[in-house]
């Protein structure tokens, strides 16, 4: 895909609702969540991370194919373009493949790590991660294609395919949070709620020197965070204790066993690091040239 086409799908993924956006919609993928939904949605110039995983993920998806169609002795059809809801226009879908059987079915094409294989069920059933059977009942909603097949590539050599018939039930609870997710986060640019430290970062980068005053709800908040920290901070020092006394008996050792069973190891290790004061000293108009200024927030309890 040249930079020109990748730039137009970008585009017009950002007026919809997508399959890989609704299971981070629900809460179930684990490679977005909501709060980059949503900011992908409402951030003008969509682009998106280049990755060593996103690179292989295309680069394979041409092979996936075609044992695919190898298999099952037909020619897989790749949409050329982005589908939409024929009612619902902010539900879009980017088909990796359709099947042309007697009924229509979605192809979707992944390539998983031998570790991501855990997560993936027998072949041929349905049990796959919960993300990827949203994605494609999403794609099944939108194009109204009764089952979907996911081909597999585990490992680099482990080829496997896995089958999902349309559910009704669970079609219209994805449609019913994707309209929400649309109409009261996306189109009102209302972000929802955030849930993990990199959404509150994503969201809030920058204080406007403003005053919040707590409700009875955030001070209850506040005071378990002021309990946990006190307790973190004694289990800290108990580990700290425990670990002096453990190299006190250690000695010179390098490494502890029990009954040939390797323990701990405490070994000695060489590492060249930059003085960073030393060259600031010697060369300070140079070190000024390369500085770079850093800005974060930072949390502090009173």
């Amino acid at each position: 895909m040249n930079a020109n086409t990748r730039n137009a799908f970008l585009a017009a993924r950002q007026t919809g609702i997508g399959g890989s956006d609704i299971g981070a919609i629900l809460g179930v993928s684990p490679f977005k969540t909501a709060v980059d939904v949503y900011l992908a949605k409402t951030q003008p110039n969509p682009s998106d991370e280049h990755s060593e995983l996103t690179y292989w993920g295309h680069a394979v998806e041409p092979i996936i194919i075609k044992r695919f169609s190898e298999d099952h002795a037909i020619d897989v059809v790749r949409p050329g373009a982005i589908a939409r809801h024929a009612e619902h226009e902010w539900m879009v879908a980017n088909l990796d493949g359709i099947i042309p059987d007697e009924r229509l079915g979605v192809l979707e094409i992944k390539n998983v790590s031998q570790f991501g294989a855990k997560a993936w069920g027998e072949e041929g059933t349905d049990e796959v991660p919960l993300s990827y059977v949203a994605q494609v009942a999403w794609y099944m909603a939108v194009k109204n294609y009764d089952y979907g097949v996911i081909a597999a590539l585990f490992g680099g050599n482990d080829y496997r395919e896995f089958r999902i018939e349309r559910d009704d039930e669970l079609e219209s609870a994805l449609i019913s949070a994707g309209r929400n997710f649309w109409f009261n986060h996306v189109m009102p640019e209302i972000p929802p709620e955030a849930k993990t430290a990199g959404d509150v970062l994503r969201l809030f980068r920058h204080d406007d020197g403003s005053i919040a005053e707590a409700d009875d709800e955030l001070f209850e908040l506040y005071e378990q965070l002021k309990s946990a920290k006190a307790e973190g901070k004694r289990v800290e020092s108990d580990i700290d204790l425990i670990e002096t006394k453990i190299k006190a008996r250690m000695g010179d050792a390098a490494t502890l066993t029990y009954h040939g069973q390797t323990l701990a190891t405490w070994k000695t290790q060489t590492a060249r690091l930059f003085d960073t004061r030393a060259f600031e000293a010697a060369h300070p108009q140079l070190c000024e040239q390369f500085r770079k200024v850093c800005e974060s927030r930072v949390f502090r309890l009173k």
